[in-house]
């Protein structure tokens, strides 16, 4: 061995100028001991990536096997999966709708549960009888009124997906027989009323817009306030006195026939035809002030024609709208004149099971009033499209937008 050279170590094999791996970690330590530092565990890092990647298969296999079910609700709901924009409205709409009906079924048993007496006491008092605790505790255990609040409302939700409305506590009969049998007396009302609105709040309001300030623009303008500031039942109430009472023209109460449900409909048209003619006065004053107006105009269009076909056609969406919350309304606001025409629909039946404590009517009630009022108003925003195509050609517009701007952005990224 030559001097001034450094020898072979016995163990490990390795030059003592030149110590190792582990020659050199130990060096590395002790420097970042030295220093104040903790040195890095170099040796121990591989073990923990392991564990992650592992936590990745458990995952990736969790997923895979989701039931094919939840798998699909969760595609269907999920706001960012790719599906078509239809598709997503519908289900947005239909879950919307679902809450509504939910919440308004909620509302109407939370007030019927706050009400100061309930239908075992009805039940007794209406037969003239004084019931004892005990009876009254009977009676409600019968009703299965001695339970919670909410235990009563799930149950009650329960029958109803089985298709079960329950039994009236009024007469025994079969909730879903007494609703049914009511509700095509109340369409009819409805829409003989929605008709005879229109027949006379258009042109009234077409004719006011087009004579603005003048003779007939102003009486009929004072005409519309004065219905307008009577409520229904009032005028129900002056239609009866004045056609039954003094010229004994039709009976007091009303008959299932044409006759009897003329004064039920005037009652409900003349306060609504007075709103309705002076939203169409103002939609057509804002169309008549439009280039398009002068235009043809200038082209030698009558004044006529103008008014009846290009101004009415363009007034068409909002004139859809007035009818789609005024048919809200006659559903909602009919209940008092069925009540005082002694007319036998939804709301003349809702009154009666409000007196006597109905609770399984006026539950079903609420739920049929609110499903038939969302159907109406999903079809009339789905007839949108027919009347105005340029709406459904937005619609498409922006759905293709937002698929150009995703895909610029993918490619950027």
């Amino acid at each position: 061995m030559r001097p001034g050279r450094p020898g072979k170590a016995r163990m490990g094999g390795q030059h003592e100028g030149h110590p190792g791996r582990r020659g050199r970690m130990r060096s590395h330590r002790t420097r970042a001991a030295n220093d104040g530092q903790v040195a890095p565990q170099m040796g121990r890092s591989r073990p923990k990536k392991r564990r992650v990647q592992g936590s990745a298969v458990r995952r990736q296999r969790l997923a895979q096997g989701l039931d094919a079910r939840r798998a699909g609700l969760l595609r269907l709901i999920s706001p960012v999966h790719g599906g078509s924009p239809k598709m997503k409205k519908l289900v947005a709409r239909l879950l919307g709708a679902f809450i509504v009906v939910m919440l308004v079924t909620l509302m109407a048993f939370l007030l019927s549960y706050l009400s100061p007496s309930d239908a075992a006491v009805h039940s007794f008092t209406s037969m003239g009888i004084a019931p004892t605790e005990e009876q009254l505790a009977a009676k409600r255990a019968e009703l299965g009124l001695d339970q919670p609040f909410m235990v009563q409302y799930l149950q009650w939700i329960a029958n109803v997906l089985h298709g079960d409305l329950g039994e009236s506590y009024r007469n025994g009969a079969p909730v879903a027989e007494t609703l049914f049998g009511a509700i095509p007396y109340t369409l009819a009302l409805s829409f003989a009323a929605m008709a005879l609105t229109l027949l006379l709040g258009v042109p009234i309001g077409l004719m006011c817009a087009q004579r603005q300030g003048g003779l007939f623009d102003h009486a009929m303008r004072a005409v519309t306030y004065l219905f307008n500031s009577m409520p229904s039942f009032f005028i129900a109430l002056l239609l009866l006195y004045v056609f039954s009472v003094k010229l004994k023209m039709v009976g007091v109460l009303s008959t299932r026939n044409l006759s009897g449900i003329a004064l039920p409909t005037l009652a409900l048209a003349l306060p609504l035809t007075a709103w309705f003619s002076r939203q169409i006065r103002a939609y057509a004053i804002e169309q008549m002030s439009k280039p398009y107006v002068n235009g043809l105009r200038s082209r030698g269009v009558g004044e006529a024609r103008i008014l009846w076909v290009h101004v009415l056609r363009n007034i068409s969406v909002p004139l859809l709208t007035l009818v789609g919350v005024s048919l809200g309304m006659l559903l909602g606001g009919s209940a008092i004149v069925e009540s005082i025409f002694h007319w036998p629909g939804l709301g003349f039946e809702s009154i009666e099971a409000i007196g006597h404590r109905d609770y399984p009517f006026i539950g079903a009630y609420a739920l049929t009033m609110a499903v038939i009022y969302l159907v109406m108003n999903g079809i009339i925003d789905a007839s949108y499209r027919f009347i105005d195509p340029r709406i459904k050609g937005e619609g498409i517009k922006k759905h293709r937008t937002r698929k150009t701007l995703k895909a610029q952005g993918g490619s950027h990224a």
